[in-house]
């Protein structure tokens, strides 16, 4: 039986594993279309690899329960990612284009991981008594 602390890490670290995974899987769909021009390439291979490093992460051992910074690093890293590509692709303005949604999403995902890894420990703490809950307002 899990904890509600042990539930709320692993949300958390779903939420940010499952967001680069998903990103990795995406972004690979336009390997088939790029793979003439290396260089354009390089951007989606580094980030299903990333995609791949992160599942595995999440599930080797107790990690999906740990609380840490590591879903962060994951996004922030595909966020490097994505600004290689950028820089990589910046003189075919009909690749670069998906590079900035890319940037935007996980510019977002880095945001609200913060904002989670910040509020899982204080909701871990009401959950377990450690803190009395926020009176609500009237």
């Amino acid at each position: 039986m899990i904890t509600a602390r042990d539930a709320l890490n692993r949300s958390y670290n779903l939420l940010g594993v499952g967001i680069v995974a998903i990103s990795g899987l995406a972004f690979a769909s336009d390997l088939p279309a790029e793979i003439d021009q290396f260089p354009h390439i390089i951007d989606e291979i580094l980030l299903l690899v990333l995609a791949v490093v992160a599942v595995a992460w999440y599930l080797l051992g107790r990690n999906k329960y740990s609380r840490t910074v590591i879903p962060i690093v994951f996004a922030a890293a595909a966020l490097v990612i994505k600004i290689v590509g950028i820089i990589l692709e910046i003189h075919d303005a009909a690749d670069v284009g998906d590079e900035f949604g890319a940037v935007v999403l996980f510019v977002a995902t880095i945001a609200l991981l913060i904002w989670q890894y910040v509020a899982t420990q204080r909701l871990a703490a009401q959950a377990t008594g450690e803190v009395e809950p926020a009176v609500a307002r009237t």
